[in-house]
């Protein structure tokens, strides 16, 4: 079968798996020995292959890594979840003793497991996130501890109310214990 040199580019671009990227690269094959910016697409093709390839590899092994360990569980996690305990964990969810995160510029930042709580708070108790995401920090420097609050209130957009504070319970007795100096739940 004979593919023309746009079709077979083409191709070579719109391929996002190894399976048809492989196609696309063994019909494009011709296009080895014309000098060009096709031969260089095809080059980039043979090049992303690779890196899907090993991508694809490393997954596998950190999988197969990871079925011989256990899963990690907070010691809180419970059969079932109220959304009732929502007023109650909300006083106390930022009081823990978070652990601090250095950033660049003397910033610093909670765990991740903090914003998410943030996030189902926010949502549950004032809808949608509206604002703008925060840049600066009011000293100079990127707010990283702004962004990480919007970017968690934003990720649960269009959640109910309900929802939100029954996810916030949930994920309130199921994050790890070492996002905190001391678990104090």
């Amino acid at each position: 079968m004979t593919v023309d040199t746009a079709t077979a580019v083409a191709a070579l671009v719109a391929a996002k798996d190894i399976e048809a990227l492989e196609a696309a690269i063994s019909q494009a094959a011709f296009l080895d020995s014309v000098p060009g910016d096709d031969r260089q697409k095809l080059r980039a093709a043979r090049t992303r292959l690779k890196k899907l390839k090993a991508d694809e590899a490393a997954k596998s092994a950190t999988a197969a890594a990871d079925a011989g360990k256990p899963v990690e569980r907070s010691p809180h996690v419970k059969e079932s979840y109220d959304a009732a305990e929502f007023d109650t964990l909300l006083e106390k969810y930022e009081k823990l003793n978070w652990r601090i995160i250095s950033k660049p510029g003397g910033a610093t930042v909670k765990p991740d497991d903090f914003y998410v709580l943030y996030g189902f708070h926010q949502q549950a108790v004032k809808g949608d996130n509206t604002a703008e995401r925060p840049m600066w920090a009011e000293k100079g420097g990127l707010d990283f501890e702004g962004r990480s609050r919007w970017d968690a209130w934003t990720a649960v957009k269009g959640m109910a109310a309900d929802k939100a504070k029954l996810a916030f319970v949930k994920a309130y007795y199921e994050f790890l214990p070492k996002s905190l100096y001391s678990d104090t739940r």
